[in-house]
């Protein structure tokens, strides 16, 4: 399973549009891709975040950020409806994204752990990383 964030070209998530982030990820856009040393599985399903301007950290749920209004992404179902019971998490942001998504995924009983030389943050302040990984670890992830 891969998660893309994949917004359009206006959102209230970016701070041109009134958000607090910059442009990031548009679809269709080399933004929006993997990285090319990540070994994407042709069978593998993909869930893009953000698409109708929704905001989101983790993966498992998305914001209307008119309203704050939360709902669920098609995540959890999927991942119980194949049988799975544990999750390895890569990629960005280790102080947004990967928290948020590690945090929701043993709130929801998943067996979770997290690749540090896999991760990055983006350090808002020195250390949010850091202090990212340590909340997972706290919540029963294990980083490796």
């Amino acid at each position: 399973m891969y998660s893309q964030d994949w917004h359009p070209d206006s959102t209230p998530h970016f701070q041109k549009d009134g958000g607090v982030w910059p442009v990031h990820c548009v679809g269709e856009t080399w933004g929006a891709q993997f990285h090319p040393k990540l070994r994407v599985l042709e069978d593998a399903e993909y869930l893009k975040k953000g698409t109708g301007g929704e905001d989101g950290y983790s993966v498992f749920t998305v914001r209307d950020p008119q309203t704050g209004r939360e709902a669920s992404t098609a995540l959890e179902r999927i991942l119980h409806g194949r049988g799975i019971r544990r999750l390895v998490i890569v990629g960005l942001a280790t102080d947004y994204c990967v928290k948020e998504t590690a945090l929701d995924a043993r709130r929801l009983g998943f067996e979770t752990v997290v690749i540090r030389d896999a991760v990055a943050a983006v350090n808002l302040e020195e250390g949010d990383g850091e202090r990212a990984l340590e909340a997972v670890r706290q919540a029963g992830a294990e980083l490796v």
